[in-house]
């Protein structure tokens, strides 16, 4: 079965235009109902407290800087992070799917504050196939007559702030959840700490080594853990356990192998995009690893090959781990066919 793209309601004409430019026809695998579903707790929980800046303040450029946070939040996001979460939580006897997708807005909200620093720092102008925030901002201080300064920097200045208010957001969704039970969301909200902590080590680990002209490929397989394996698979596998109350040892081994197999080879496929696909196609900014001086496998060793390897092996890595893993066959279907995405994806 085959679904058209549908028009993003709340959105400005050109956001919908590059979004559809992003978002073609395709198929209606698990992926794509899990966000339909999903999106409708995320733009109910993120328009919420966005729209409650307005209790803190009336200052309109504050407003409309959250207003812009917003529909970047609520873009045409791939939505793995939740749904891998998910995939575990339902794969390990979670029923109460509703309750459980609201909870997993915190992990994409979460993505979102580190997409906003993530920009900052590498200089991006598209997220989403939107305009970044820092660059967003300053492009409306410099409309107003009244403006006067390093309107770049403030812009950059504001956008920290947008970040660490997303940050915060998603904490309030995890900290303040009263549906689940405690001693699971205790559990939950020890792992959330340990992937915000480890994120925050990853992005200073690859801010100092773009400051260096060699670096061993040690550093670059750390970097490549701590900001996207740990963040991006195995914390939200390890949430979606406990949320299904069943961390067993062999499902803590998957949440760490599976992870790690998926994190290297998403990020090292990430590595190969920027280098050879385009802003439109990708909805943001390409060539940015050689421009900011990243270290990626593709610039320690010559070769795209090696690079392509490593990510063929890892994603068939991921295969065998899913095969051994002791849940029912249809949840393994599901798992399969995240790996078949994910790897065949383009953006």
């Amino acid at each position: 079965m085959w679904t058209i793209l549908k028009e993003k309601e709340g959105l400005g004409e050109d956001h919908k235009k590059k979004m559809s430019e992003l978002e073609l026809t395709k198929p209606m695998n698990e992926l794509a109902l899990f966000q339909e579903r999903f999106n409708v707790h995320l733009k109910s929980i993120v328009g919420a407290q966005a729209s409650a800046t307005s209790d803190d303040t009336e200052n309109p450029s504050v407003l409309d800087n959250v207003n812009h946070a917003k529909e970047i939040i609520l873009g045409p996001g791939k939505r793995i992070r939740p749904y891998i979460s998910y995939l575990m939580y339902k794969s390990l006897g979670g029923q109460d799917d509703e309750e459980a997708l609201k909870l997993f807005a915190g992990i994409e909200i979460f993505h979102s504050f580190g997409l906003v620093h993530d920009d900052i720092i590498d200089n991006g102008k598209l997220r989403h196939g939107q305009t970044t925030s820092h660059v967003y901002i300053a492009n409306q201080l410099k409309k107003e007559n009244n403006r006067s300064g390093n309107l770049e920097k403030a812009g950059k200045n504001q956008a920290i702030i947008i970040g660490d208010l997303l940050s915060i957001w998603s904490q309030g969704v995890i900290n303040l959840n009263e549906y689940f039970d405690p001693k699971k969301m205790q559990r939950i909200r020890k792992i959330f700490y340990q992937m915000a902590k480890q994120v925050a080590a990853g992005q200073m680990v690859d801010i100092d080594i773009t400051t260096r002209t060699n670096v061993p490929i040690e550093e670059i397989d750390e970097k490549t853990r701590l900001k996207t394996a740990g963040y991006s698979f195995i914390k939200p596998l390890q949430i979606g356990a406990a949320l299904a109350g069943n961390e067993t040892k062999e499902v803590e081994i998957f949440c760490k192998e599976f992870g790690l197999a998926m994190g290297i080879a998403f990020q090292v496929q990430d590595d190969l995009l920027d280098m050879t696909s385009s802003d439109d196609k990708l909805g943001k900014t390409t060539s940015s690893d050689k421009s900011q001086n990243q270290h990626t496998y593709f610039t320690y060793f010559p070769s795209l090959e090696y690079g392509k390897k490593i990510i063929s092996t890892n994603f068939e890595k991921a295969r065998s781990l899913i095969k051994n893993l002791s849940i029912d066959e249809s949840e393994k279907k599901k798992f399969f066919d995240l790996v078949e995405i994910i790897q065949n994806r383009t953006f």
